[in-house]
């Protein structure tokens, strides 16, 4: 044999022995469970991680759910406050597919992903407050386009999950903390338990810096006027909503509550505002001709949460204190998350009066109720705060 031809062959050998290994390697820890092999190690499944792949690794959680009957789908807000391992559903076919940083075009992505691998019987999708309205694509910023969200069929993507480097790669980080049994962010159900850090500075300290932030790079959303809805995204959610009812699908539209502090101000008072309502309209416009379509599924339902309830207005806390409800003004903590889940859903929970399901018949009596919940807070209990915010605006805005 010639020495190129020996070359060669000893090249092609080495190939295809890094190749095998890497397809065991690879199937067997099933990083992202974008495999779902017989052969995959079960006991790695609390070890495999979510965070560096989110998108992949959630859509490999329905590939490799035996049966998916309850999706929750949205941004961080619904990754982190959301369980579905809570006992009151009474079944294991549960899962949390939310991503952090995904909005719109993400999540209706995520949800028809599932609805066209299982026989979903219940998907809640929680929509966030200026999502709506916004020109914002978070999908190159993220993996979605690496990810089964993308395409239906890429066989250069599949092969990676089998083979590839980074898949690899994510194989040994997922022994490495099965060894050292060091659990990851995100637990198997998917739902966001635990930080990457320890929390190393206090919570006053983080809301002062993502106001001043805003302010000073001239980022603050507050809501109001007539902010014009992107057609694009109203049309994927309203797809959503008809393919829902086609599957047979009941589809919760969920209008996420922020922290009253985060959007309203002193003059509120007086005049106190329905925010985000061009919004919260479209997304009724939406479910009414959705349900009106037929389908022989069950209706769309719409909620909102976007309010002054007491659940929404925790006082700012001081030293080194947290709030009982919000880990910051945009993102509420797993009790809220139940107390929502447990108002769709019809189960008893501690605040019967927090949300409501909004139809056309009850709309203008659920907006006066918001402005009046949004007044009290303004002219009582948020006084403080509001002056404190707001005077830390006009610093920030005044800093060279």
């Amino acid at each position: 044999m010639s020495a190129p031809r020996a070359y060669a062959t000893w090249l092609i050998a080495a190939v295809v022995g890094v190749s095998v290994a890497a397809f065991i390697l690879n199937t067997r820890v099933n990083p992202w469970r974008v495999t779902p092999v017989p052969w995959a190690d079960d006991q790695l499944d609390a070890y495999r991680d979510v965070s560096s792949q989110i998108r992949t690794a959630k859509a490999g959680m329905v590939r490799s759910a035996g049966e998916l009957g309850v999706g929750f789908f949205g941004s961080s807000r619904v990754a982190n406050a959301f369980d579905p391992t809570d006992p009151r559903w009474g079944r294991d076919d549960v899962l949390n597919l939310g991503c952090s940083g995904g909005f719109l075009y993400e999540s209706t992505a995520m949800c028809r992903y599932a609805m066209r691998h299982h026989a979903l019987e219940i998907a809640i999708l929680g929509v966030d407050p200026g999502d709506l309205s916004s020109d914002l694509d978070t999908r190159p910023m993220g993996d979605f386009y690496a990810s089964p969200l993308a395409s239906r069929q890429d066989p250069d993507r599949e092969l990676r999950y089998l083979i590839g480097i980074s898949t690899a790669e994510a194989s040994l980080e997922t022994l490495k903390r099965s060894w050292k049994g060091v659990l990851p962010q995100y637990a198997p159900g998917g739902q966001r338990v635990r930080s990457r850090k320890a929390r190393g500075k206090p919570q006053i300290a983080f809301i002062r810096e993502q106001i001043t932030g805003e302010a000073e790079f001239g980022m603050l959303a507050d809501g109001r006027g007539a902010a014009t809805v992107r057609e694009e995204k109203a049309v994927l959610v309203e797809d959503l909503a008809l393919e829902a009812r086609r599957r047979g699908t009941r589809l919760i539209l969920l209008f996420h509550p922020t922290h009253a502090l985060r959007h309203l101000r002193a003059t509120d008072a007086t005049d106190p505002p329905v925010l985000f309502e061009n919004e919260r309209r479209r997304l009724l416009a939406i479910v009414d001709r959705a349900n009106a379509a037929g389908g022989g599924g069950p209706p769309v339902e719409f909620w909102d949460f976007l309010d002054a309830h007491p659940l929404n207005d925790d006082p700012l806390p001081e030293g080194d204190g947290m709030m009982e409800h919000w880990t910051d003004l945009d993102h509420y903590t797993d009790e809220v998350g139940g107390i929502i889940q447990a108002r769709v859903m019809g189960w008893k929970c501690a605040a019967p009066d927090y949300g409501t399901r909004v139809t056309a018949r009850n709309l203008d009596a659920w907006f006066e109720r918001v402005r009046h919940s949004c007044g009290q807070y303004v002219a009582t209990t948020g006084r403080e705060d509001i002056r404190w915010k707001e005077a830390l605006i006009e610093s920030s805005v005044g800093h060279p």
